[in-house]
């Protein structure tokens, strides 16, 4: 997995985003993440190494990514 990257602008300080997670969004990370393995829709809010990342999900297949990012509307 992790071959995806989908991604949507909700306004000027958030963007919403389908992906796997690169280490310094996991750092940024609201809450501890463990395995990165998966795709995760998290928003991110704030600019460059100071922004926060919310985990929304944890994404497993990338049937399931693919589908939620459909029903999203993620490009």
């Amino acid at each position: 997995m992790g071959q995806f990257f989908f991604s949507a602008k909700i306004d000027n300080e958030r963007t919403l985003f389908l992906a796997p997670l690169t280490e310094r969004r996991k750092q940024n990370a609201t809450e501890v993440i463990e395995n990165t393995d998966d795709y995760f829709l998290y928003e991110k809010r704030g600019q460059g190494d100071d922004a926060e990342i919310e985990i929304i999900a944890r994404v497993d297949s990338d049937e399931a990514a693919l589908r939620l990012k459909d029903i999203l509307n993620l490009d």
